[in-house]
């Protein structure tokens, strides 16, 4: 319970950081990878708005950020979800805090993301 409590204030207090000094791109990548790790699938539920909520930022900037990263071929829209195509070039354009927050459960959790 102690490890899962370290690595959840890690990430939270990261998450905090990360909001406020990396550009919304990359924190939408984060957020991206961070959500197709937790339901282990690379097709999300996830609307516009929601991702809006999640980011703390405008529905139509998260419009601009999505048509982005699947130009960029690394995601495809759907009416209500999100098909991440790349993973790889996701990762390379998210914020250096995604690996570091998943290196730190993977660190106290063992087994956390499969492997």
């Amino acid at each position: 319970m102690l490890a899962y409590t370290e690595a959840l204030l890690a990430q939270a207090f990261r998450t905090v950081a990360c909001n406020t000094v990396h550009p919304v791109e990359a924190r939408c990548c984060r957020w991206l990878l961070s959500t197709c790790d937790r339901v282990r699938q690379d097709t999300l539920p996830l609307t516009h708005e929601m991702l809006a909520e999640m980011l703390g930022v405008q529905r139509s900037t998260v419009s601009l950020v999505l048509r982005s990263l699947q130009t960029s071929g690394l995601i495809v829209q759907r009416r209500g979800g999100i098909v991440v195509t790349n993973r790889a070039g996701l990762e390379q354009a998210a914020c250096e805090c995604y690996g570091k927050i998943r290196s730190h459960f993977a660190r106290l959790l063992p087994g956390t993301y499969g492997t």
